[in-house]
């Protein structure tokens, strides 16, 4: 068998090309990942979103310290499984450990002192309560924001780190800072909330999608850098930090515009609108860190 990225041979047995680090599949390997490891699993993402969903309108006046574990489980189980899926070299658990800590402390305050200021300029631009201040706030204070601070955070502690030297160390680096920030968002929420909004937040760990586009984009930065194309290494850098931006502005926007409507017909329109945003993303997120992980390959 040879490898279907450089060439090279690859022994029986071996999982991996020793040349370039690609994933080797044979034929029949390849039939049972597409049955058990693809179509299962995105069905089930899909009966597990509706189910929080359809939670989150009936246990409003759940269990708050249940909620609580439940948003704080979210993250921990998301980590866990994007990391068992760096199978040719798993990142340092000290290095995760501090991502996932200055995504959860520093950040969120840095966070909202940026979106305060930002808020205000909005509000003046446009008045509250008006579509035009929904879809600012929606991507200049939410999305602007959280994902430049979170990408800052990020090539901070990870582009000159030298356990990067992988290109899905990206989207391990980027869902582990975006999760800890998700985390303590999530249970900032439930305090002026009640029990359901921990479910429905649950049911799309939306920082967490957001991060796999920034963090894909991010390992094919630091490849492109590492053979000397610093402006295209910059240009994927910004590509990957613009889509999770554009990702997350237009989720938030249906989601505020449902929210401050009072025109019956539009909010349930807008609903049905992000119960499907929201099924898409999820699959999709599913979707491609397993093709991101099979196609990593060294920087």
């Amino acid at each position: 068998m040879y490898c279907t990225n450089c060439g090279k041979e690859i022994q029986p047995g071996q999982k991996f090309c020793g040349n370039c680090g690609t994933r080797a599949w044979d034929p029949v390997t390849m039939q049972k990942d597409t049955f058990y490891v693809r179509k299962l699993p995105m069905v089930m993402i899909v009966f597990l979103t509706l189910g929080l969903i359809f939670t989150s309108f009936t246990m409003g006046a759940g269990s708050m310290t249940f909620a609580m574990l439940l948003s704080f489980a979210q993250g921990i189980i998301l980590i866990f499984l994007i990391y068992k899926q760096d199978k040719i070299e798993p990142e340092p658990v000290s290095l995760l450990v501090k991502l996932f800590l200055v995504g959860a402390i520093p950040l969120p305050i840095i966070v909202v002192l940026i979106e305060t200021v930002i808020n205000e300029v909005v509000d003046i631009v446009a008045a509250p309560g008006t579509i035009l201040n929904s879809i600012l706030v929606a991507f200049v204070v939410a999305a602007f924001s959280e994902e430049l601070c979170k990408y800052f955070a990020l090539k901070l502690l990870t582009w000159k780190h030298p356990a990067f030297n992988f290109r899905f160390d990206g989207v391990v680096y980027s869902t582990t800072v975006a999760i800890g920030f998700e985390v303590v968002e999530n249970l900032l929420y439930l305090i002026s909330s009640d029990a359901s909004t921990a479910y429905l937040r649950s049911a799309f760990p939306g920082h967490c999608i957001f991060g796999i586009y920034m963090g894909y984009y991010y390992g094919q930065a630091k490849s492109l850098e590492q053979e000397g194309d610093l402006s295209g290494s910059a240009r994927m850098r910004r590509k990957g930090l613009l889509i999770a931006m554009l990702i997350h502005g237009i989720y938030d926007s249906v989601a505020f515009l449902a929210s401050e409507s009072e025109n019956g017909l539009f909010v349930i329109s807008s609903m049905l609108v992000l119960v499907i945003i929201m099924c898409v993303l999820n699959v999709n997120a599913y979707k491609n860190i397993k093709k991101y992980a099979h196609e990593d390959r060294p920087v």
